[in-house]
């Protein structure tokens, strides 16, 4: 109708009138439900996705865990041949030592040295030291354990430069 109440026919049928669409008896139009079935496997491919990140990162915890364990252990060891070696009697020429060290009571871990001495040789030329001089030659190894059980070994060579006994 116009503003005047007057009813005009322009040749159109309703569903022209309301935008072309096409609509089948049923009420649904010919799309069938692709966009459902398109969204639905969106969001599986998604989901697959952030499974597989999560299990990704819970992974990368755990090494880094674990290095973070090994390299306290190899602190321990390290720190044991230090300790070692400012420990009086640590370098006896009469066989083998073995010290024991806990660092902050146990709680950041431990070392168990090892020293045996293995045999004398003379000094390095140039080293300043005559031939009356020998070096007494040692084995060190300290194993570090960590708290949640982590090992690391670490050998070491010491020399001790001596007077040549008569």
């Amino acid at each position: 109708m116009n503003t005047f109440g007057v009813a005009i026919h322009t040749g159109k049928t309703a569903a022209a009138a309301r935008g072309g669409a096409r609509v089948k008896a049923s009420g649904f139009s010919d799309t069938s439900g692709a966009a459902l079935v398109t969204s639905l496997v969106i969001l599986l491919v998604l989901t697959i996705l952030g499974l597989a990140a999560m299990s990704t990162s819970s992974l990368e915890e755990k090494m880094s865990g674990n290095i973070q364990d090994a390299t306290f252990a190899f602190e321990a060891a390290e720190s044991g041949l230090n300790k070692a070696l400012t420990t009086a009697g640590t370098l006896s020429l009469s066989g083998t030592t073995t010290n024991s060290f806990d660092f902050d009571s146990g709680k950041s871990g431990s070392a168990s040295v090892q020293t045996e001495f293995l045999q004398y040789s003379p000094p390095k030329r140039g080293s300043g030291y005559g031939s009356n001089f020998d070096v007494a030659n040692f084995d060190q190894t300290s194993t570090g354990t960590t708290t949640s059980g982590a090992k690391a070994v670490i050998h070491q060579g010491v020399g001790q430069v001596i007077p040549k006994a008569n």
